[in-house]
């Protein structure tokens, strides 16, 4: 699947994307090293292109200055002209006959895999009102995605939950830690009962 490079993402998914932490992309916002492109009101959203700036910025932080400002300055102009993912190409920098070579097109790579799993957590979970009044399930069931990553996260066994829901595959599961971690839920939590 092809990626353009004006591909929205939220900022947690840009993390994922990119490989680092949801801090580092918060970061890079309250920095203005980044800047938000239209998508929701009110929420944080970074292209394809800012989203490989981060995680750039991340793996050369090793690199020493001079270096990492010449390497970063190459690869910034290769993903600036690059209109998909597939044509992020590698970047070399000689500096007194020593070769470095960044491989953008590895991190393109990995960004590719991570998007194609955002597609199929997509095309796996519904948000329908009329089945669980809306939230999140496995398309087709009535099981609920965040009650799968909450026994997951409680440590029960994934052939125990297997067992439970026979419908849930592990692929689902893993889908569903991923759904929790990148979508994480919003407000307060539901109260665990009245005080009588």
């Amino acid at each position: 699947m092809a990626f353009g490079m004006d591909t929205t993402l939220t900022a947690r998914e840009a993390s994922f994307v990119a490989d680092v932490g949801y801090d580092v992309v918060t970061r890079a916002f309250e920095d203005r090293r980044v800047t938000t492109v239209a998508g929701r009101p009110r929420q944080r959203t970074l292209d394809l292109r800012g989203t490989l700036q981060l995680a750039v910025a991340e793996r050369l932080k090793r690199y020493p200055a001079p270096v990492k400002k010449r390497i970063e300055g190459k690869v910034a102009e290769t993903i600036r002209e690059a209109r998909a993912l597939a044509d992020v190409r590698d970047v070399a920098h000689t500096e007194r006959m020593v070769v470095t070579t960044f491989r953008t097109s590895e991190l393109a790579r990995l960004a590719a895999e991570r998007l194609a799993t955002i597609d199929r957590l997509r095309a796996l979970i519904a948000l329908d009102e009329d089945v669980q009044g809306g939230a999140p399930t496995f398309k087709g069931t009535r099981v609920l995605v965040r009650h799968i990553a909450g026994l997951v996260r409680n440590k029960i066994d994934r052939r125990e939950i297997m067992e439970d829901f026979p419908e849930v595959t592990d692929g689902m599961i893993e889908l569903a830690i991923l759904f929790d971690r990148l979508y994480p839920q919003r407000g307060r939590p539901a109260a665990k009962g009245r005080g009588v």
